[in-house]
């Protein structure tokens, strides 16, 4: 008897705990901005910026990338939790501000509206596709998870840039299994790649979804997934990008690309995490900034 309430009262707070997972979107539909309203020569070099930008408008965002001469020089900008409530998202209002391209995607719907992940470029995007990754139930907050890949010609051919946001609150099997469809896409693309995101990829192993235990770091275990897919891992010995508890919660792979310097800007503050950013040489020969 006892053993029987205490399932019903475990089922109870699962059924609980599922009223705070996300639906969703009723509309799975990509949002397109894709022509950058000036004419540009084609690059030989860009600097990539990740941020998980933690629902905040657009003109916020925008006024955060101008505000920082490291972000300033951005030619691409992957961001997620991206917020939209309307026909135009966060990431297209501040893609029309710093005068970019942009493409957005919802993953779920939230607050009434839907958040998702986002690419924004100084340069004209195409042949947009959405990834659709693993479902993972993470008890609270599980949602559908994606990734956004667009495409950017560069002075020496196409590169196939590649957006997406990991679950929290799973352990590295899952999470390398999570990542796997772009991984998937990223070696199924016959040329130069990027890959960003925020790989949540904190540093505690997870006991039901919802217990955490300090178990050193889990980007060492998404890292040699990723170079075992033939991809390389540049921002390894970047800074922590999150505010709380040191955590390197964002990454940049690429293949194909000649990386440069890259850095953590810890006075930007609009989100809790930091913006991680890196330059990349599209061709053997590149001119410095």
């Amino acid at each position: 008897m006892r053993l029987a309430v205490l399932a019903a009262l475990a089922a109870l707070s699962l059924s609980a705990c599922a009223t705070f997972n996300h639906a969703p979107p009723r509309d799975r539909s990509p949002e397109l901005r894709l022509a950058a309203p000036a004419d540009a020569p084609a690059p030989r070099a860009l600097r990539i910026v990740q941020y998980n930008v933690h629902g905040v408008a657009g003109d916020a965002i925008a006024a955060a990338i101008q505000g920082n001469p490291a972000l300033a020089a951005a030619d691409v900008i992957f961001l997620e939790e991206v917020a939209a409530f309307g026909p135009c998202s966060a990431a297209c209002a501040a893609g029309q501000r710093l005068g970019m391209a942009s493409v957005y995607a919802p993953g779920h719907q939230q607050d009434g509206g839907t958040s998702g992940v986002a690419i924004l470029a100084r340069f004209p995007l195409r042949d947009v596709a959405v990834i659709e990754l693993p479902y993972l139930s993470t008890v609270v907050n599980s949602a559908r998870r994606i990734g956004l890949a667009a495409t950017l010609d560069g002075a020496d051919g196409p590169v196939r840039l590649i957006a997406t946001h990991l679950d929290n609150r799973v352990n590295p099997a899952d999470r390398v299994r999570q990542l796997r469809p772009v991984l998937d896409a990223a070696q199924a693309w016959d040329g130069p790649v990027v890959i960003a995101g925020d790989m949540n990829t904190s540093p505690f192993l997870w006991i039901g979804h919802l217990v955490p235990v300090p178990a050193g770091t889990q980007d060492d275990r998404l890292e040699r997934a990723v170079r075992a897919a033939g991809l390389d891992t540049p921002v390894t010995r970047s800074a922590a990008t999150s505010q709380w508890l040191n955590m390197r919660l964002d990454a940049i792979y690429t293949r194909g690309l000649a990386a440069g310097r890259f850095g953590v800007e810890q006075t930007v503050r609009i989100s809790d995490h930091l913006p991680l950013w890196l330059d990349v040489g599209l061709a053997p020969a590149v001119a410095s900034r």
